[in-house]
C-alpha cells in the first residue's frame, strides 16, 4: 500500500502554495518579491522551518508564483527545473524592473538544478513522493502541474475545468485530458477553489 504524502497550503499572499512532506519537503511556488518576511510568519504559525524545505519548484515562472525563488535559493533551498520550463526562467525579470521592486533579485542559472519532464517520477520518488509531473500549457507554456498518485493534482493557474470551452485553446483542452488520463479527482490551484473532478 502506498503512503499518502502530507501536503500543507501555505497562503501569505495571494498565490496558494503547497509544501508537500516525504523524506525530503518539496514546496511549490512562492508569492511576490518582498513577501519573504510574511513567508517565515506563515511557516512559523505551522511550526516549520525554511531550513527544513530541500526543494523548489514553480508551476509556471510569473511573477506571484517565482518572486521568492532567488531568496529561498540563497537560503539553502535548491531551485528545481524542468526542462520544459529552463527558457521561461527570467519571464518575469522585466516585470520587477519595472516596477522598481527594490526585493527581487533574478535566479541564478547555475545553482539550479534541471529535471527532464521524462525523470519527473523518479526525482519525486527520489524525495518520498508518490506521483508525477506532467506539462500542462494553457495559462502559459512552462505550466507544470504535479499529479500524486492518490488523484490530487497542484495545478497553479490551469484554468479550471468548467472555463476551458471559454477560451477557445486546444492546448488547454490537451492539458486537461492529461490530467484526467492520469485519473485525477481533485484539483488544487494557486487563485480558485479546490475542485472535484468526476
Amino acid at each position: 500500500m502506498q503512503q499518502m504524502t502530507e501536503v500543507i497550503r501555505l497562503k501569505y499572499g495571494n498565490t496558494a502554495c503547497y509544501l508537500f512532506q516525504g523524506t525530503k519537503k518539496i514546496l511549490l511556488d512562492t508569492d511576490w518579491a518582498g513577501t519573504l518576511p510574511r513567508f517565515f510568519h506563515e511557516l512559523g504559525q505551522r511550526r516549520l522551518t525554511v531550513q527544513a524545505i530541500d526543494y523548489l519548484l514553480v508551476t509556471h515562472y510569473h511573477p506571484d508564483h517565482m518572486g521568492l525563488a532567488a531568496d529561498l535559493m540563497a537560503l539553502g533551498i535548491r531551485l528545481v527545473v524542468l526542462d520544459c520550463q529552463r527558457a521561461y526562467l527570467h519571464h518575469s525579470d522585466y516585470v520587477f524592473e519595472k516596477e522598481h521592486n527594490q526585493f527581487f533579485r533574478p535566479i541564478n542559472d547555475q545553482a539550479i538544478k534541471l529535471v527532464k519532464l521524462a525523470n519527473s517520477r523518479t526525482f519525486l520518488h527520489h524525495c518520498g513522493i508518490n506521483g508525477t509531473i506532467l506539462s500542462t500549457p494553457g495559462h502559459s507554456a512552462d505550466s507544470i502541474s504535479i499529479v500524486l498518485d492518490d488523484g490530487e493534482a497542484f495545478v497553479g493557474d490551469l484554468y479550471p475545468l468548467d472555463q476551458v470551452a471559454l477560451y477557445h485553446k486546444p492546448i488547454l483542452t490537451s492539458s486537461w485530458r492529461k490530467l484526467k488520463v492520469a485519473n485525477v479527482h481533485q484539483v488544487h490551484f494557486a487563485h480558485y477553489a479546490d475542485e472535484v473532478i468526476s
